[in-house]
Formats: structure tokens, C-alpha cells, sequence
């Protein structure tokens, strides 16, 4: 079972996202979301700036996040504020 660092719970399963650029967006997977953070999947890792507003579902509120690392294709995410 893997450590789970964050503090918060974890819900184990994905959903599609994207990351909001001026002029644009990264359609990603947002993988085991938190209150305090996530991680996403991208075709392009580089295509994905240092801080972004994600968008986690069509709905919801753009949130800010800011990049904790980068493993390929997969970003783990803080969320601001």
C-alpha cells in the first residue's frame, strides 16, 4: 500500500481536467484529488507552466495550483489558497 504524505484523504480514482492557458487549455487526467492537492496526467508535460488555474470538471470553479514535481507525464499539483 503506498504512503500517503499529504495529510488528506485521497480519492483513489481519475477524472478529466484541464489546465487554463491564455488563449487555450491542456486537456489532462486528474488523478488521486485531495482538498490540498492532486496529480494530472498530460500528453506534453512541457506544455504545462509552473502555476495554473485547473479546471476539474465542466461545472466547477477554475482552481490555482502550483507544480510540486514532475515524474514524464505525470504533475503532482498544490492547491493555492
Amino acid at each position: 500500500m503506498t504512503e500517503n504524505r499529504r495529510g488528506a484523504f485521497r480519492k483513489n480514482a481519475f477524472t478529466f481536467g484541464a489546465v487554463l492557458l491564455d488563449g487555450g487549455e491542456v486537456s489532462c487526467l486528474v488523478w488521486d484529488a485531495t482538498e490540498v492537492g492532486a496529480q494530472i496526467e498530460v500528453e506534453d508535460d512541457q506544455a504545462v507552466p509552473d502555476r495554473f488555474p485547473l479546471r476539474v470538471s465542466a461545472d466547477a470553479e477554475p482552481r490555482r495550483a502550483t507544480v510540486a514535481w514532475r515524474r514524464s507525464r505525470r504533475i503532482g499539483i498544490a492547491f493555492e489558497g
